[in-house]
């Protein structure tokens, strides 16, 4: 499986703001009265009228398409809205996993809750659209979510981290993450506080991909070591570092930072809410990818109707209406169909070349490392 090719998507733009700017309007509408409809049940353990009830322990997003799937399906769909992934792997692993039907974390955390034993196989005759996924996802899929010949859980949608900036200040950046170690942007930088993604960056302006290519990421000793040197080097170039994604756009919209290491979705939701002026590169080192997994509990009482309800979030209609609400594409390219050129662009089309050059989240080797080697820098 490919990894961050070096010069992948090096001088590769994003939409223009001009094409932006025709688009903003109604898709600032259409997003903000969408996100007006996220209102739903939270658990629930019977559906009314006697129908099965599917419950779903997953993202805030979701829960806009509960009307339509009980409608589809002639269910009962409940939430349990999630706020980390590894809050979700918590839960089942202390003994939760019978509350829930299906659970949708980031992808690294499917093969945890496989290898703890608390998913069920894949059922495919369930789960059609599967078929309908870009190829990398499918491989995604039988390599990641496999085990034993099994399949544990299907790709739903994705983004990808890059380095952000504000157009109106920093002009034709190297397409590299050395503008976050740039002396011409002191003062004006973000990080994120997060251990991996802040320390993968380091890693791969060090040029440290091989790290990235097996099953787990995997840095030698001396190698977290020079890591943490860079990033220690960097702090006092620093605006500082945020945690939370809204922290993250409040920042950059307030004129507190001009350029940090960011996920796409961020500028996409800031574009499609009036600010033209964002940019977004993906560096030539490489691009750490995410995308979300739904696996079904092994302890659910009705596997195959949870299966139908992923085989509708990766549908080609509701794959595009969950792309919108969540500014990130579907792994599903038939989603393509069901949004306008200025959607398609935003959130829709991607090349599946770009795909080839992903570095998607995995497991730490020797994580423990990584988090002293974090501590260090903060505290330095």
């Amino acid at each position: 499986m490919p990894r961050g090719n070096k010069g992948q998507h090096e001088g590769e733009t994003e939409s223009t703001p001009t094409r932006r700017r025709t688009f903003l309007k109604s898709a600032g509408a259409a997003s903000a009265a969408s996100m007006l409809g996220l209102a739903g049940c939270l658990g629930g353990l019977t559906g009314g009228g006697g129908t099965t009830t599917i419950n779903i322990y997953t993202w805030e997003e979701y829960k806009d398409f509960k009307e339509q799937i009980e409608d589809k399906l002639d269910i009962t769909v409940e939430y349990t809205i999630g706020t980390s992934s590894a809050k979700m792997f918590s839960a089942f692993n202390s003994g939760q996993d019978s509350q829930y039907d299906v659970v949708i974390p980031n992808n690294n955390y499917i093969p945890k809750l496989q290898q703890a034993g608390l998913l069920a196989p894949l059922q495919k005759d369930a789960v059609p659209n599967f078929d309908n996924l870009y190829g990398k996802f499918k491989e995604f899929a039988n390599t990641q979510f496999a085990a034993d010949g099994d399949i544990y859980g299907v790709p739903i949608r994705f983004g990808w981290y890059g380095v952000s900036y504000d157009s109106r200040k920093i002009e034709n950046p190297e397409k590299s993450y050395s503008e976050l170690w740039n002396e011409e942007n002191k003062g004006d930088i973000i990080m994120y506080d997060n251990h991996f993604k802040s320390m993968s960056a380091a890693a791969l302006s060090l040029g440290y991909t091989e790290a990235f290519e097996g099953s787990k990421v995997s840095l030698s000793d001396s190698q977290i070591e020079k890591v943490k040197e860079k990033l220690i080097e960097q702090k006092s170039l620093l605006q500082g570092y945020i945690a939370a994604d809204p922290t993250y756009i409040k920042s950059f919209r307030q004129g507190n930072h001009t350029i940090g290491l960011s996920g796409r979705n961020e500028i996409v939701e800031m574009w499609a809410n009036g600010d033209d002026w964002p940019e977004l590169y993906v560096p030539k080192e490489g691009s750490l990818a995410w995308f979300e997994g739904a696996g079904v509990s092994a302890k659910s009482d009705n596997k195959e109707m949870a299966w139908k309800v992923v085989n509708e979030y990766i549908g080609a209609k509701t794959g595009a209406e969950l792309a919108k609400v969540g500014y990130s594409p579907s792994c599903n390219p038939s989603t393509q169909e069901h949004l306008s050129s200025e959607q398609n662009e935003m959130f829709g089309k991607v090349d599946p070349g770009r795909l080839d050059g992903f570095i998607p989240f995995k497991a730490v080797e020797n994580e423990e490392k990584w988090v002293t080697a974090w501590e260090d820098v903060k505290t330095a």
